[in-house]
């Protein structure tokens, strides 16, 4: 290669890093402003201050959620080619938030901004054609299991926004219903992409497991039906025990990688 043409790779690898950083920066100042209120209204239950009674529950699905998506584009700061999981991770959940939205009838040209933002991020990034998954690093075992949490999350997502367009209480005047919609289908699209096992898997791994496990502990924490969403003690605890049981089955499952390599 000519000392021309290493320039020109020099230059080009340059800019993508600086259009990478651009446009993470670009969606923080306009996603931060938007999120940092409903991130943190769970915190008032704690503090003595919180005036939303009958909505604890979606405060912290809501907070969780929105924290974790946010979090996926942070630690891109710090070696994104090993963090790939966690910004592929942010566009899957945006994803999730934008169908949801737009089926009920909410949308607004900021999500397609936000969104652009996101892939751009993603087709500079510096992991390049890394990025992708191969056949070859799918966890068959977790795939199978992540399959079963997509059916059980998306129908979940089904019966809240089906909630979101035919019930008339306060939970609809917020979008609580759209919100925990899109965790469902965030749970879905998170458990099957951590089982395939690319740079970064665990990332959706445990942000699927923790919006679960969120979730979970809610219900047990609020059973009563005013909640909208909850699903109750019994509820509860199955579905975060349900969450342990993924992060548990994708963390053996990556040892038993590891010793077959080693032996091979």
């Amino acid at each position: 290669m000519s000392l021309a043409n290493v320039r020109r790779e020099f230059t080009r690898e340059r800019l993508k890093i600086g259009l990478f950083g651009l446009f993470g920066v670009a969606f923080l100042a306009l996603a931060l402003p938007a999120f940092a209120e409903p991130m943190t209204f769970w915190t008032g239950i704690f503090l003595g201050e919180y005036y939303y009674a009958s909505h604890e529950l979606h405060h912290f699905v809501l907070g969780s959620f929105l924290g974790l998506l946010v979090l996926g584009v942070v630690v891109q700061a710090v070696r994104p080619s090993e963090r790939v999981g966690a910004l592929h991770s942010a566009i899957i959940m945006w994803v999730a938030f934008v169908t949801v939205f737009t089926l009920a009838g909410t949308f607004s040209p900021v999500f397609v901004l936000l969104l652009g933002l996101l892939v751009g991020m993603a087709i500079v990034h510096p992991a390049a054609s890394d990025q992708l998954p191969s056949l070859e690093s799918v966890d068959k075992r977790l795939a199978v299991v992540a399959g079963v949490t997509a059916v059980g999350a998306i129908t979940f997502a089904g019966v809240e926004l089906n909630a979101q367009l035919t019930l008339n209480d306060g939970h609809v005047q917020f979008d609580h219903y759209l919100f925990m919609a899109a965790m469902g289908l965030s749970v879905a699209g998170l458990a099957l992409y951590g089982s395939a096992r690319g740079i970064g898997w665990r990332y959706p791994v445990y942000a699927a497991a923790s919006l679960l496990i969120v979730f979970g502990l809610a219900s047990i924490a609020y059973p009563g039906g005013e909640q909208g969403s909850s699903l109750g003690v019994a509820g509860g605890a199955l579905v975060a025990l349900w969450a342990l049981s993924f992060v548990a089955l994708a963390e053996g499952g990556e040892t038993l990688l590891e010793r077959v390599r080693t032996r091979g």
